[in-house]
């Protein structure tokens, strides 16, 4: 499946965009850098597979040269979460960053809300992985 949306970073913003949304930027991402190693091992065209599993798309969007993927999910219509894996190894760790699309705060969904729903599609993310590629993953717990 290829890219089907293009973003720019100004389109996008982070869990700080959210009204509170200061108070849940650390919980945020340490909960994506705990998934992370699970995550980290999905290429492009995983994240592709996962994505439509998950019905989601892969979308055109870059950081730097270190972004891998980015995929798009939608709790609810007009609330998007993008994931976006940043690989920046050997020299420095990589990375799993989440943004939402700009307009999400004005639909109302508190900062703790978005950071909820932020980890729990990094979980779906994984059960996604493991159901979709049949292969085997590292665990970070019983279920992850």
């Amino acid at each position: 499946m290829e890219a089907r949306s293009t973003l720019r970073p100004s389109d996008l913003i982070d869990i700080r965009g959210f009204e509170g949304g200061q108070a849940h930027h650390r919980f945020l991402v340490e909960s994506l850098k705990q998934r992370l190693p699970v995550i980290k091992h999905l290429s492009r065209d995983d994240a592709a597979r996962v994505a439509e599993a998950l019905g989601g798309e892969l979308v055109d969007f870059k950081i730097d040269e270190a972004t891998e993927w980015a995929l798009k999910v939608s709790p609810f219509k007009g609330f998007y979460i993008y994931f976006v894996l940043q690989r920046y190894s050997p020299e420095f760790e990589d990375r799993l960053l989440a943004f939402y699309n700009k307009e999400a705060p004005e639909l109302g969904v508190p900062a703790e809300d978005a950071s909820d729903f932020t980890v729990l599609y990094a979980n779906a993310i994984i059960y996604a992985a493991r159901r979709t590629l049949n292969r085997e993953l590292p665990r970070l717990s019983r279920y992850l």
